[in-house]
Order: structure tokens, then sequence, then C-alpha cells
């Protein structure tokens, strides 16, 4: 999840993993379900609490895949017996809003509400996925959503004029290629060295040109296990 969180009056763009942790969401409007369908991807675990659950997102807990609580939100408390990674406040009442992310501070458990950005943690970015391997994230700090929109229409029409394939598989091989430097190659600046050379190899070059994929991965752990 790509967030932009405020450290200290700063701010500092992060890719926020979830994977495996809990989300609450407290709210079942219209505000919760679109933060919810952002977090659907996430592979973590989402509880909602509402009293008057959204007709969607009574469809996603009945396709288990989010907890949903029909109940009315009362208290805080709720935050130290459910122990989440980060809550979202989306009720429709600033001030229940601004409560909960105060009880969250106070528990180091980040917070986030739409209604009062200066107070949450993080900002939500507006998230291009290009072709499902590269995610480019546009924030204006939470200064205009709308702006940030129309930036993103025109990046990603920048990306899909201007990344090829090549780049993306590229992107693949460099993956491969880490992975089995890290299994020869114990200094960090050889690898990197490495790296740098397996792009620049020629043979690399005119399999990938071939679209010869898998020889390039023989390739690799043959320069790999030679390399000095």
């Amino acid at each position: 999840m790509y967030k932009l969180h405020f450290v200290n009056g700063r701010s500092l763009i992060i890719d926020l993993h979830l994977n495996g942790k809990t989300v609450l969401v407290i709210g079942a409007g219209n505000e919760a379900l679109k933060r919810i369908k952002l977090l659907e991807s996430e592979d973590c675990k989402i509880i909602v609490i509402g009293e008057k659950p959204n007709p969607e997102i009574i469809k996603l807990s009945k396709q288990k895949k989010i907890k949903l609580e029909k109940t009315k939100f009362t208290s805080t408390q709720i935050l130290k017996k459910l122990k989440p990674f980060l809550v979202i406040a989306s009720t429709s009442d600033l001030s229940v809003n601004q409560k909960i992310i105060d009880a969250a501070k106070k528990m180091k458990i980040l917070a986030y509400a739409s209604d009062s950005p200066d107070s949450s943690d993080i900002s939500y970015l507006s998230i291009i996925n290009h072709k499902n391997t590269i995610k480019v994230g546009i924030s204006t700090s939470g200064s205009s959503p709308i702006m940030a929109k129309t930036i993103k229409s025109k990046t990603e029409k920048f990306l899909q004029k201007n990344i090829s394939k090549t780049d993306l598989e590229l992107i693949k091989i460099q993956k491969f290629a880490r992975n089995e430097s890290r299994k020869f190659i114990s200094s960090q600046i050889e690898r990197k060295k490495f790296l740098y050379a397996i792009m620049n190899d020629k043979r690399v070059k005119e399999l990938l040109k071939d679209g010869k994929y898998m020889r390039i991965r023989t390739v690799i752990k043959k320069m790999v296990k030679d390399w000095k």
C-alpha cells in the first residue's frame, strides 16, 4: 500500500507493506468502501465496524474478504482489544474521526481519516499500476486530490508511450539476477557491480532481443558463479 507518511511535519513517500497485518476500518459507508477497495489486494486482515454498512461492504463480508461487525462504534477501547497495525476513521462525524486518530496515536497505531489530513499519519497516493510491474504514486500531500488524479492521467499516458516491453522484462531479469547474486556474492558493492554487468552484457541484450528469457537465466547463473 502506497502512502505519504508524515514525520515531524515532513513527508516521506513509502511503500507500506500490510501483508498479514490487521487494518481496522471504523465506519461502513461510501468513504469506508473506497478505502476497503484499496486494501483488497494487500493481503491484510480487514475488520470493519459500522451500524449501517454499505451493501457492497455487506457483500464483501459474505465473500469472506473482510470481517464486518454490524454495530455502532461507541468506544476507542476497541483499538486496545484488536491492536490493529492501521486504523482508518471513516465515520460521518468529524469529531469522532478525530477522537479515533488521537486514541490511535497514543497507542502507537498508524491512523488515517480523509477529513483530517493534517492529523493523519498517512495520505493515500493516486497509484498507477503499469502492467503489474511498475507502480508510480502521485501525491499533492492532501492539497488537491482532483489535481492528483489529473496528473495521474497524464503520467499514465507517458508511461504507456515510453516504457517498452524490454524495460518490463529487464525488471524481471534483474529480480532473478539479484536473487542469484545473493547466493554467491557476499559483498553488496560487488552484487551491485554484477547487476550492472548484467544490464550491459552483450549476450543478455541479444537474447533479450530474441525473447529468449529462460536462456538469459542460464547465462546469469553461469556469470554469477564465475564472478570474482
